[in-house]
């Protein structure tokens, strides 16, 4: 099952920081690939991605919901669309008052036999994803005021 993760230090404090990843209508413009992110519930999303594997690309929609959520250090979630399911989650530690340690972890799990046949590509994508997701979190916490 491929999966992914990546510690980063955000130059801001462990609120604000929580404020933006675990709020979906605030952090979706730095997830690759979306194109629109649905709160359905208190707990429940509807995410439309584009997912590109090599030469292919794959519209997913993929409904997720919040599994453990222990604001603001911890939060899980799985997700299930046609041929995938995908669980993630994100631990925050205060290093300073304005310093947050940021783990974030994705993992993918292909059900289909067209995603089974990609799976070389789908593990080289989420490294990449990943990566840039923590760019953008990063970039957003740490330049833009409006959070």
């Amino acid at each position: 099952m491929p999966e992914s993760h990546i510690e980063f230090e955000v130059n801001a404090p462990i609120e604000k920081v929580w404020g933006v990843m675990s709020n979906p209508g605030k952090h979706t413009h730095c997830i690759p690939g979306l194109l629109s992110c649905e709160v359905t519930g208190p707990d429940t999303t509807l995410w439309i991605m584009e997912m590109q594997f090599g030469p292919f690309i794959k519209r997913v929609e993929m409904q997720s919901r919040n599994v453990e959520v222990d604001p603001p250090y911890y939060g899980t979630w799985e997700g299930k669309a046609k041929g995938i399911k995908m669980s993630g989650q994100i631990n925050l530690k205060e290093n300073s008052s304005s310093i947050t340690q940021v783990y974030y972890r994705l993992e993918l799990e292909p059900k289909s036999i067209f995603l089974l046949s990609l799976i070389s590509f789908i593990e080289e994508r989420l490294k990449r994803d990943v990566i840039q997701y923590a760019r953008n979190v990063k970039y957003q916490l740490e330049n833009n005021n409006k959070y």
